[in-house]
């Protein structure tokens, strides 16, 4: 083959190549309506159907009653109803968030925290401090940099409750409680279930 030969048969390669990725590209940006409006996943609602919430992390296990509660002074409750250690080097804080107040809230970007460049819409300024150990334990992310929590969150309407979820390093085994901190809220300790 010639060299002419060998660089159109490189091309007609490339091309069919651009044109696979071209058609999977386009089947990946289907399900809208036919309104324009792009449909949700029922992950990224919460129960009452309200954004937020997405998240399937551990749900059918998760108790019904809080194991601890805080409320902040605009009246938002935070239900942990469980803190778990995970067999993949994690806990996972599964609970709820409850406006209880008479107007929506919409302070939820202060729950990401003031670093710069986080999802303002997440729980990504949540911490955990083992007191014992003297460490403090951020909320994991992925690989782009996303909060492996609830996202989502830009208002909590009045009387409306949110399940949420947040996931971080796991402490040391023979740490059993630690501190659980999310701004806006007062600290509040909890132990950790197996």
């Amino acid at each position: 083959m010639t060299m002419w030969g060998t660089s159109r048969a490189v091309r007609g390669v490339a091309a069919a190549a651009l044109a696979v990725g071209l058609t999977l590209s386009a089947a990946g940006c289907g399900g809208g309506d036919d309104d324009g409006k792009t449909s949700e996943s029922p992950a990224a609602q919460d129960k009452n159907g309200q954004e937020g919430g997405g998240q399937e992390v551990g749900e059918a296990d998760v108790p019904e009653e809080p194991v601890a509660e805080v409320k902040n002074q605009a009246g938002v409750v935070l239900g942990i109803m469980e803190l778990e250690r995970d067999s993949g080097g994690f806990v996972t804080m599964n609970g709820e968030l409850e406006n209880t107040g008479d107007a929506d809230y919409l302070d939820t970007h202060l729950w990401s925290g003031s670093e710069q460049g986080v999802d303002k819409t997440s729980l990504m300024g949540a911490t955990l401090v083992d007191t014992d150990g003297k460490k403090r334990y951020y909320a994991l992310r992925d690989t782009d940099k996303r909060c492996l929590c609830t996202s989502g969150l830009t208002l909590l309407e009045a009387g409306k409750t949110v399940p949420v979820y947040i996931q971080f390093p796991a402490p040391p085994d023979e740490t059993t409680e630690v501190e659980f901190q999310l701004p806006t809220f007062p600290p509040v300790t909890i132990e950790i279930t197996n």
